[in-house]
């Protein structure tokens, strides 16, 4: 398999068993590198700490509202 569309052909004819345990394997890859990714910006030295550093400033004040 090399191809997305032959992926797909090969996933469409697992059970519905198999099918999950697929989405549930790719569903947490996914995450893993979204979190790592994340922690990266926005911790110590990433791009966007500052922003991260302003979010949290403003909740400490306490301006910041839960939405209803």
């Amino acid at each position: 398999m090399s191809t997305v569309e032959e992926i797909q052909s090969a996933i469409e004819k697992l059970s519905l068993s198999e099918r999950g345990r697929i989405a549930h394997w790719f569903n947490g890859w996914e995450d893993d590198g979204w979190d790592k990714q994340m922690a990266e910006d926005f911790g110590s030295g990433g791009r966007y700490e500052r922003v991260a550093d302003r979010v949290n400033d403003e909740i400490n004040r306490g301006p910041l509202t839960d939405l209803p």
